[in-house]
């Protein structure tokens, strides 16, 4: 048995190992410490027999964060959200500055889907992340139909694509784009469109209709969704890669 309160410690404890900030846990006079790590910075919390909780340390977004934890706790009101890494925390961040040309609408989705993790809702992520890629893809089609010389084959590419779904788009994009001439050359973008950008596309289009379309509850891996908000920056660099190639070169279909 814990010396702080046990209730609130059982509480406490829950909270921090769901966050994965759970450093160690150790019973001083009167009271019950919680030490915590997130990254490189550290803080501590207190809860002492009385039920009172204190929070200690550097001011951080972790100590800002327990502080929250001990807010929620002493009001009974809801958890505070997600604590996040700050790498993870400076992901829209660090798509600016990968990708400077980023279209706004991509970027705003990719920080609804953040904020709906850190939230605790991987469902409302994934849907926002699949938003935010159907948006970069429906740019890279246009891009690419755009750049098709042939005056005759560029209409029949658009005819093609308007008012579908965006895997009918994709689809038809694929395979016009595999025998047009020129290709990149250089790896990875030369492989790109069948290592990458399927693999990708496919997996943020199929759970975000495993959300939008209310036929079974969504079973989504929080972990999984994780991973994919990480890797969506790799995927959307590369996209405008081939934008930029696109933009460089006239396409032969």
């Amino acid at each position: 048995m814990p010396n702080g309160d046990e209730k609130i410690c059982n509480s406490v404890r829950s909270l921090l190992e769901n966050n994965g900030v759970l450093e160690a846990e150790q019973d001083i006079q009167h009271a019950t410490k919680f030490s915590v790590k997130s990254g490189a910075t550290r803080a501590g919390l207190l809860v002492y027999n009385s039920g009172k909780i204190h929070v200690e340390g550097a001011e951080s977004e972790l100590k800002a964060w327990l502080l929250e934890v001990k807010g929620s706790i002493e009001s009974g009101t809801a958890a505070p959200g997600i604590l996040l890494p700050a790498e993870i925390e400076k992901f829209p961040q660090t798509l600016r500055e990968r990708v400077p040309a980023c279209d706004d609408v991509v970027i705003w989705f990719f920080q609804e889907a953040l904020r709906c993790y850190k939230a605790g809702s991987a469902a409302a992520s994934a849907f926002m992340l699949g938003a935010a890629s159907e948006k970069a893809i429906l740019l890279l089609i246009e891009s690419y139909g755009n750049r098709i010389s042939n005056a005759e084959n560029h209409e029949k590419f658009f005819s093609r694509v308007n008012n579908r779904m965006i895997s009918v788009k994709y689809d038809e994009f694929k395979r016009s784009y595999k025998s047009a001439k020129p290709q990149p050359k250089e790896l990875p973008l030369a492989q790109d469109l069948e290592q990458l950008l399927d693999g990708a596309f496919n997996f943020y289009r199929h759970t975000r209709n495993t959300v939008g379309h209310p036929q079974i509850i969504p079973d989504l891996d929080k972990g999984v969704v994780l991973a994919n908000l990480g890797q969506f920056i790799v995927y959307v660099e590369r996209i405008y890669k081939l934008i930029e190639f696109f933009n460089q070169n006239e396409m032969q279909v």
